[in-house]
């Protein structure tokens, strides 16, 4: 009857949906970048709030999603992505702004489509953010320089930067509220539709959570090392000429490449070097400078350098960040400092990940129509419920 106490029932079913939400990231998510799709994240993020939304009309309880959220964000540290960090901190924020807007709201239809459209605006905040963090201040003022250019080029376009802005933060928002509906339409005919299957057995459970991915020796140390020294390169990089930049950047790269090489998988994408060169040739003709002529043009390409270097810190900061993460330490210390109820509920997430991957029944199907597969397995929820609470009756999950 202890085992029972282990993790109360609000953070069992937040284990119910980070798995339907995790399995949603495996399947969709690696079709969508594998396959380099424009848009990919606000597909994934649209699938997302369907999922959620749906998922609450079987059990409106608060603090489900939020939990939930938090989960599916700890479930991707074991991705074998080089940068987990972002998409880490979206999906916990998904969770967090989708529980706020209902909460607000009320548990009825408006509070649904507020949570649906607080989420798309986000993701463009967080698309902002990222941005930032990536290329500075500079990326935007290249932005309205290319918007204004296109804006003289095309007579008939004659909306100013910010309105501009406004008008694509509506369209998100639109799409979050229409996906949230159908979200709301699946939920209640799945609510409906419960099917107890006792079928399920017990799974592989949790050693891919309890296993380190890569063979690396874990330390805090430079875990600490690394939160201090990013931003002051980031900080360093906004008042130095190109050459400083370089001199600077040079030896926090021979050390990451050193210390992180298997981690860095991001630099080995010719995508991400074609996305570089773009944002250095955008930067020659649309960056704004003092002087004139070569000189003008010179200086504007050492911005975009700039530009370059703090992107590659960026990156090669966060996958060093994200591998240290990963360490066993660090799980270790979800367990000891508060977090008990957090770390099982990781490892119950886990246990039914592989149910829930093949009540999609095939990664084609799904992507054919993600709305049936969603529904479909929104069927089952009662009985992965149902499975987790056996286990800890049966004290196989501790």
């Amino acid at each position: 009857m202890e085992q029972k106490r282990t993790v109360n029932d609000k953070w069992i079913k937040a284990s119910v949906l980070a798995g339907l939400w995790a399995g949603v990231e495996i399947i969709a998510g690696s079709f969508l970048h594998n396959l380099k799709i424009p848009f990919s994240g606000t597909f994934l993020t649209l699938i997302s709030i369907i999922l959620v939304i749906g998922f609450f009309q079987i059990w409106p309880r608060y603090g489900i999603i939020w939990r939930a959220g938090l989960i599916t964000a700890l479930m991707k540290s074991i991705s074998p992505s080089s940068v987990i960090l972002g998409p880490m901190i979206a999906i916990a924020m998904e969770g967090f702004v989708m529980e706020l807007a209902i909460r607000v709201a009320g548990r009825n239809i408006m509070g649904y489509i507020s949570a649906g459209m607080l989420t798309m605006a986000g993701i463009l905040i967080h698309k902002i953010v990222r941005l930032y963090l990536l290329y500075g201040w500079d990326i935007f003022v290249i932005y309205e320089e290319m918007y204004n250019f296109a804006t003289r080029s095309l007579e008939f376009l004659h909306t100013q930067p910010m309105r501009a802005v406004l008008i694509l933060f509506v369209i998100y928002a639109l799409l979050g509220a229409v996906a949230a509906l159908f979200g709301y339409k699946l939920g209640q005919k799945s609510k409906a539709e419960q099917t107890l299957d006792l079928s399920f057995t017990a799974s592989s459970r949790n050693e891919i959570w309890n296993r380190p991915p890569e063979a690396i020796v874990y330390s805090t140390r430079y875990l600490i090392m690394l939160v201090i020294l990013i931003p002051l390169i980031l900080f360093g990089l906004n008042n130095l000429t190109w050459v400083q930049a370089l001199l600077l950047t040079v030896p926090w790269f021979i050390f990451v490449f050193r210390r992180y090489h298997l981690a860095l998988r991001q630099l080995r994408k010719w995508l991400f070097w074609m996305q570089l060169l773009v944002i250095l040739v955008l930067a020659l003709f649309f960056s704004r400078t003092v002087e004139s002529g070569l000189e003008g043009r010179l200086t504007a390409l050492s911005g975009g350098f700039i530009m370059v270097l703090r992107a590659l810190v960026v990156v090669t900061g966060f996958a060093a960040l994200s591998t240290e993460l990963r360490a066993p330490l660090m799980q270790r210390l979800f367990f000891r400092s508060g977090f008990r109820q957090l770390y099982l509920s990781v490892n119950h997430a886990f246990g039914i990940l592989p149910m829930v991957i093949s009540s999609f029944t095939t990664t084609r199907r799904f992507i054919a129509n993600p709305a049936r597969s969603i529904a479909t397995s929104l069927r089952y929820v009662d009985s992965w419920h149902y499975h987790l609470l056996r286990q800890l009756d049966e004290g196989e999950a501790d």
